[in-house]
């Protein structure tokens, strides 16, 4: 009886630990999605801006106002803006990975508990 307990215990941790997981991972997913979403629109506007004539003025957001800046700068901006969002990436992708190993060993301590206690 006490086997039991500990047993549906140790399930409905395991089954919280999960669902628990498997938001964080979506979580993950979604952040990734929305950072590959930025990194592709400041290449875009990269191309774009570089395709202009040089004499053209621009304009970078700050805030509500738009401030006058060199072209130079802006590239700048997008290409560090860019550089960001893979290094966001890459360590969301690694906390992804981390998320799924340690579900799996959950699970696996889990599977040899069982098989000990059916010996």
């Amino acid at each position: 009886m006490a086997v039991d307990m500990e047993l549906r215990k140790a399930f409905s941790e395991l089954q919280k630990k999960m669902v628990e997981t498997q938001t964080q991972v979506k979580i993950c997913d979604a952040q990734i999605n929305a950072l590959a979403l930025e990194g592709k629109k400041t290449i875009l506007t990269t191309k774009e801006i570089q395709s202009l004539p040089t004499d053209v003025k621009l304009y970078e957001s700050v805030g509500r106002m738009f401030i006058l800046q060199p072209r130079s700068n802006v590239i700048d901006n997008l290409n560090g803006k860019r550089k960001d969002a893979e290094a966001k990436t890459k360590e969301l992708e690694a906390k992804k990975t981390y998320l799924i190993r340690n579900v799996k060993s959950s699970e696996e301590n889990l599977r040899e508990m069982v098989s000990q206690r059916r010996k």
